[in-house]
């Protein structure tokens, strides 16, 4: 299982980094960048509609599609219309869309829309009570859960300028999945108290300090890079911070889609990455720290 675990991670990462190497010489459309998004989204909702789907909160599948490509797509507007603008009319709808909190305007307009959607779905759909309520509280929480906090991950694309967001995204997932080796690792061999059993009961306190001394050193890692290349960073005082605090919500992130699998009474969201189970079980410590991770860069970084 370590084994399997980390040749998929090998992979993934190396993957990630040949994608968004290629995608650079494209910006700031980032097209690859874009389909990797849609996928991740499609691939992470579809698993979230199967583990709810016996529950009262089963999400309306038609409104789900469309909320989670509505939040997709408003992650990429404010910067093809920046890029594109040529009139005043079209500057007035865009302001600063490249300020790191300006932009997050669009996506959150996007989920507004996408709420008011489920209600009106639903009140045509109503046929008898008991469901309804709970239906648009389920789709809500996907596209929220999905679209909202993966939104934080996408924009960390063009976090420092469009030519540096590898940066930050390097940042993130180096501190968030090293958080979830050390853990695993350091549990598998040292683990002895449960950290929180009632939600996941293989996780232990030994192996979550060994998760955050892996997401420290991850991100420390990371600054010695940049440096070399040279890029300006978060220091190494800065460095040491992320990698702690990411390392802390990352292993909440786990243990918060634990929580979801553990209600829905399943193990994992699926089977379709070998060693870790589904793509959720790959992305919540990214999804849950890619909010904090922003706000850090955005505070600390160049």
């Amino acid at each position: 299982m370590l084994r399997t675990r980390v040749v998929s991670g090998v992979l993934l990462v190396a993957s990630l980094i040949l994608l968004l190497y290629i995608d650079q010489g494209l910006a700031p459309w980032f097209p690859l960048w874009f389909l990797l998004a849609a996928f991740v989204m499609a691939a992470a909702g579809w698993e979230l509609n199967g583990l709810m789907k016996e529950s009262p909160s089963r999400p309306n599948p038609q409104v789900l599609a469309g909320g989670l490509l509505a939040m997709l797509a408003a992650n990429w507007l404010p910067h093809l219309v920046q890029d594109c603008r040529t009139s005043e009319a079209v500057s007035a709808i865009v302001t600063e869309p490249s300020s790191t909190v300006a932009v997050l305007a669009w996506p959150f307009l996007s989920f507004t829309v996408v709420v008011m959607a489920a209600f009106v779905v639903e009140s045509l759909r109503f046929t008898q009570p008991g469901r309804s309520v709970a239906s648009i509280a389920g789709t809500i929480l996907v596209v929220a859960y999905v679209g909202i906090l993966g939104t934080f991950m996408i924009q960390m694309r063009w976090l420092d300028g469009s030519k540096h967001g590898l940066v930050p995204l390097a940042f993130l997932i180096a501190s968030a999945k090293g958080a979830d080796t050390g853990a695993y690792t350091v549990g598998r061999i040292a683990g002895r108290r449960k950290l929180w059993p009632a939600i996941s009961p293989n996780k232990t306190v030994e192996g979550a300090l060994g998760g955050l001394a892996f997401a420290t050193i991850a991100a420390v890692l990371v600054e010695a890079f940049a440096r070399r290349l040279p890029v300006d960073a978060l220091g190494w005082a800065g460095a040491a911070f992320f990698g702690l605090t990411i390392g802390v919500i990352g292993q909440l992130g786990d243990l918060m889609e634990s929580l979801i699998k553990r209600d829905c009474q399943r193990k994992d969201a699926s089977a379709v990455v070998p060693g870790f189970g589904g793509v959720l079980d790959v992305l919540d410590s990214l999804l849950f720290a890619a909010p904090v991770a922003y706000g850090i860069w955005a505070w600390l970084g160049p």
